[in-house]
């Protein structure tokens, strides 16, 4: 069993910066590892304790522990995926929205495509099309007692 301190830890690659209207400066990024979400997704981190973008390294409010790889600008996330998931996590707590390149108007259903593609990464599979909303709900349809049962390291009936 691994400890608590190993169980916050995780490795975000890209990332960025981010000032909420909150006042305090949170992670955006790629978790490659993260306890919490079971990495390979787009998250938002709680509150920066410290960072030392030098050395690659950060701590949050929540104790985690952050190995960071590249440091990128909001404007340059390098995917559609990753603009979309800024668009969801943080433009929402932003009063003026950052000028980055257009998203998709339907967020529920980008949001679903989100999803739908952090799933098809660890299941090994090619996620559905984003527009094609009818495939991307068969995806977490077929796919989500899967998902599920690999995130909780159960085997598959």
């Amino acid at each position: 069993m691994a400890n608590n301190n190993q169980c916050l830890r995780a490795a975000m690659d890209p990332w960025c910066l981010v000032a909420l209207d909150t006042g305090y400066e949170h992670l955006f990024g790629f978790a490659i590892q993260h306890a919490g979400t079971g990495g390979l997704s787009w998250v938002l981190s709680t509150p920066v304790v410290w960072i030392d973008a030098a050395t690659g390294r950060a701590q949050t409010e929540s104790g985690r522990r952050y190995t960071l790889g590249r440091a990128v600008t909001p404007e340059a996330l390098p995917t559609l995926e990753a603009r979309i998931a800024f668009a969801l996590m943080v433009e929402p707590q932003l009063t003026d929205p950052l000028p980055l390149p257009p998203v998709p108007k339907d967020l529920p259903a980008a949001r679903k495509w989100v999803v739908a593609c952090k799933m098809a990464r660890h299941l090994g599979v090619e996620p559905p099309p984003l527009k094609d909303e009818a495939a991307v709900a068969h995806f977490l349809g077929a796919n989500m007692e899967r998902y599920w049962r690999l995130r909780d390291g159960r085997r598959p009936s």
